[in-house]
């Protein structure tokens, strides 16, 4: 009962003294803020329920996402490797070349595009969708 006491009186004084242990503090890191698609078009937020969706995605060395288009809003932060993303704007075929660390915004109906691993290595991804329930993530584009 006494170390019991003592433990709990030395708590006490200790962090009523200013002289408690410091807790770490969190580290926060805006890693990406856009408004609008690689194709300047700022994107279209969808009506209905609200539902976000986040998934890990590894595309290996030469695999493809066909041509399609998102109908909701799309964050795209690539973790590893590097992706090719080839849209359509206006007719023409632009491409960009996303490394690890960057990240790219996604989600206008008028912007199609498709995304290759052209790497060496796996691109591994974190994709977030700012979507609505029932909504699909993407519509193919044929």
């Amino acid at each position: 009962m006494v170390s019991k006491a003592f433990a709990i009186a030395a708590a006490t004084v200790l962090l009523c003294s200013g002289h408690a242990l410091a807790s770490p503090k969190p580290v926060v890191e805006e890693l990406f803020t856009a408004n609008r698609t690689l194709g300047g078009r700022v994107v279209v937020y969808p009506e209905g329920t609200p539902e976000m969706r986040v998934y890990r995605i590894t595309l290996p060395v030469g695999a493809k996402i066909p041509l399609h288009i998102h109908p909701s809003p799309v964050v795209v932060m690539v973790e590893q490797g590097t992706l090719r993303n080839v849209r359509i704007v206006d007719g023409v075929e632009v491409t960009d070349t996303i490394k690890a660390g960057d990240g790219f915004l996604e989600g206008h109906p008028g912007e199609p595009h498709y995304v290759i691993n052209t790497g060496t290595e796996p691109a591994i991804s974190f994709v977030t969708f700012a979507s609505v329930e029932g909504m699909p993530n993407m519509v193919r584009v044929e």
